[in-house]
């Protein structure tokens, strides 16, 4: 199998099946049109655990379910066991600490003498904080020339 199956949609399908399991047979079709999701796309999601399911229509979507939410379980451990990772935020009061990115670079690169030293490191967070303080000069930049093209 080279394609793993949406969660997502097997979520809506476990969802499905679990409202509607006082009906004794749920086929492909009736649960396509229950999740909203064309036949043949959920088709493909359940084929790893129905090879068959596409040639024959007389597969009870029921008999799927446990296998479903086995599957579900799984790729929830999977994902929890992942690092996850820290989203990097430029907080107002760090960018306030310069006037612009020369500001910055002069500030965090520069040795003595004034001279930026080829040996400084930034390190994610500055480089964060220097993407952030070009992305405000641009701004500014784009302010301007709109300005300037008006007039």
């Amino acid at each position: 199998m080279d394609k793993k199956p949406s969660i997502t949609r097997l979520i809506k399908a476990r969802s499905y099946l679990r409202k509607h399991q006082n009906k004794k047979f749920v086929s492909l079709d009736m649960l396509s049109r229950g999740v909203g999701v064309y036949s043949d796309v959920l088709g493909e999601d359940l084929v790893l655990f129905a090879p068959l399911i596409f040639m024959d229509s007389s597969i009870n979507m029921h008999d799927l379910l446990p296998e479903i939410e086995k599957y579900l379980e799984e790729e929830a451990l999977e994902k929890s066991s992942k690092p996850k990772i820290k989203r990097q935020t430029a907080r107002k009061k760090e960018l306030s600490e310069y006037k612009n990115y020369a500001d910055f670079i002069y500030q965090k690169m520069a040795g003595p003498g004034g001279l930026i030293s080829p040996t400084a490191e930034l390190n994610d967070h500055d480089l964060y904080l220097l993407f952030s303080l070009i992305k405000k000069e641009r701004q500014s930049r784009n302010k301007k020339s709109k300005k300037t093209a008006k007039k």
